[in-house]
């Protein structure tokens, strides 16, 4: 393993440790919170779900901010492409050993590569999409923050709640789709600006009839609608409804006592 991977290897160890340290500690917290106030075994549960969702859906929008910034004004852009199914050809006579599997057919459809004068369209769209990418999550983690928050103050059924849900629905159905379309046109676009030639020079090589056709990809273009973000845009719509619900019997209860 290279130096980079190693370090890149280290970071990703120090941010789990510091998260099951940063669970441990709400952890303890919560319990004794729940032990002075003399609560049920749950509610350091509660707690500690709320703290890290909360801190989930903070991460959210700032890693959204930064996607949309780096994207935007950085000259180089990281993006994934679409590409016709290619595998590069070897010159006639090659004999490679040591490979325990033989590919028979296929080859790589796509590839990320760092991309420089990427045109503004394919930027805006690739921001847009990244952005997204961290926002839904984050909004389910807002949902979920709420939600404890209420429960600990003993209003489960709060409006807020409600509306949090609905709110949450809209966010993972709309964004969700928009995610995956905007970014394969951006990919799309990306494709065909760093790929897309109109005329090449090159020098013949041995056992290779068309350097180009043997070595250089064509782009690819493909924009695929998810259909989860509808299934689960409906699950969280629904339970705004059962939150509903469970706010107008509460109230009925209330007016009976």
């Amino acid at each position: 393993m290279s130096g980079f991977s190693w370090f890149h290897l280290a970071i990703a160890a120090g941010v789990v440790l510091l998260l099951v340290g940063v669970i441990v500690l709400f952890a303890r917290a919560g319990l004794r919170r729940g032990r002075a106030a003399g609560s049920d075994s749950s509610s350091p549960v509660v707690s500690v779900t709320l703290s890290l969702a909360a801190i989930w859906a903070g991460f959210a929008v700032i890693g959204a901010a930064i996607a949309v910034l780096t994207t935007l004004l950085q000259p180089q852009v990281q993006i994934t492409v679409p590409v016709q199914e290619f595998w590069p050809a070897l010159p006639e006579g090659t004999v490679v050993e040591g490979t325990p599997a033989t590919r028979v057919g296929g080859g790589f459809t796509s590839a990320g590569l760092l991309v420089d004068g990427l045109s503004t369209g394919a930027r805006v769209c690739w921001a847009i999409s990244q952005a997204l990418g961290w926002l839904v999550p984050g909004a389910i983690a807002g949902l979920i923050a709420v939600a404890c928050f209420q429960l600990l103050a003993g209003r489960a059924f709060a409006p807020v709640v409600a509306r949090m849900a609905m709110v949450t629905a809209v966010v993972v159905m709309v964004g969700g789709i928009a995610a995956q379309v905007l970014g394969d046109i951006a990919g799309s676009m990306a494709a065909a600006e760093v790929l897309q030639w109109t005329s090449a020079e090159y020098e013949e090589v041995a056992g290779i009839e068309d350097v180009l056709q043997a070595w250089w990809p064509q782009p690819g273009f493909g924009i695929t609608f998810p259909f989860w973000p509808i299934a689960a845009g409906l699950a969280f719509a629904a339970l705004a409804a059962v939150f509903r619900y469970g706010s107008a019997l509460q109230r009925d209860t209330e007016g009976l006592v």
